[in-house]
């Protein structure tokens, strides 16, 4: 199993890093993609995938919360040296819905992370709350300044997927993928369930926002990457097919996606 949304470099993991990565491994979460929200999670990001080669991947990128007080000059900064480790860019987006970052501001660094997304060939994580047509409005535009190989592999992922009809309509058409977490376990998310359905195995992936959104039975405590079974279980009875099915197309997806080897 992949694991394509974990913030491993949270201070809930700070007495327990090792067990938590080894405890995924275990059970079977082979890969796992550590996304930055701004300058210092990014080179953390880097640092773990150094410190836990071969499990453990980078993302590099500001989070819309943390747009005002975060310099994108410095993230490619940190592309231009360390381009090798990195293999996303990510978490960037929009959020309307807290406000943390004036809306111009937000959009102004997003814009930023998507020319550097085009600048390194490297896909995107996005963060969208209570934004669609505005996150819609420049990724049309994005793309089709960026993206001429419509056949290539997906170019990102719609992370925290939350049901939104609009975004599965312009991201099927632009072969995005749709990330997937612990909300589909949730029992208020029937229309999710179905919309996620609708949208099929061939553009879904799967992950945890660790250490945020934990599936039930464990909602409100700590996530770890070793919840993304429950996950990929989930996905199984909402697809009524068999658990490797979920994994092996959601594996597929992701390796498409990052190249991961």
């Amino acid at each position: 199993m992949i694991d394509t949304h974990c913030h491993l470099y949270s201070s809930q993991f700070d007495n327990d890093l090792d067990d938590v990565i080894q405890n995924a491994v275990r059970d079977g979460v082979q890969r796992i993609l550590v996304p930055g929200i701004d300058v210092p999670t990014s080179k953390k990001s880097i640092k773990l995938s150094s410190k836990y080669s071969g499990n453990i991947f980078s993302a590099v990128g500001i989070h819309p919360n943390y747009s005002k007080e975060s310099n994108p000059s410095l993230i490619h900064e940190l592309l231009n040296s360390n381009r090798s480790e990195i293999f996303a860019i990510g978490e960037i987006g929009l959020d309307f819905y807290r406000d943390y970052s004036p809306r111009d501001t937000q959009i102004e660094v997003f814009v930023r992370m998507l020319e550097f997304a085009k600048e390194f060939k490297l896909p995107i994580c996005m963060h969208n709350r209570d934004a669609d047509l505005e996150i819609l409005s420049i990724l049309d535009k994005w793309y089709d300044e960026s993206v001429t190989d419509l056949s290539s592999a997906y170019k990102g992922i719609f992370h925290a997927f939350n049901g939104s009809e609009k975004i599965v309509e312009w991201g099927i058409a632009h072969d995005f993928n749709f990330g997937i977490g612990g909300s589909i376990t949730y029992k208020k998310s029937d229309h999710m369930r179905n919309v996620v359905k609708l949208i099929g195995l061939s553009h879904l992936v799967l992950e945890t926002d660790a250490p945020y959104l934990s599936p039930a039975p464990f909602r409100g405590k700590r996530n770890t990457p070793h919840y993304l079974v429950l996950i990929a279980q989930a996905l199984a009875e909402i697809f009524n097919c068999p658990l490797n099915k979920v994994i092996d197309e959601t594996d597929k997806n992701a390796n498409r996606l990052f190249g991961f080897k």
